[in-house]
């Protein structure tokens, strides 16, 4: 997969999609039934992303940085 400029520090899969974050301070939501490389990019954060966590229904994707965000 490719997709981030730099390390990917944390993963979370809901039960179809594998989100990412780096330090390149962006969110990458891969489906991997998709031949894409990521299927859509969430960015906000001033500071690398170092936490993700999907709700029980798998339809929200909390996040957390290292901008205390």
């Amino acid at each position: 997969m490719a997709g981030h400029q730099t390390r990917t520090g944390v993963l979370a899969w809901n039960s179809r999609i594998l989100a990412s974050g780096s330090r390149d301070r962006n969110i990458l939501q891969h489906d991997m039934r998709v031949s894409s490389d990521f299927i859509g990019k969430l960015v906000g954060h001033k500071s690398e992303v170092c936490g993700l966590k999907w709700s029980c229904d798998d339809r929200e994707l909390a996040s957390g940085g290292n901008d205390n965000q």
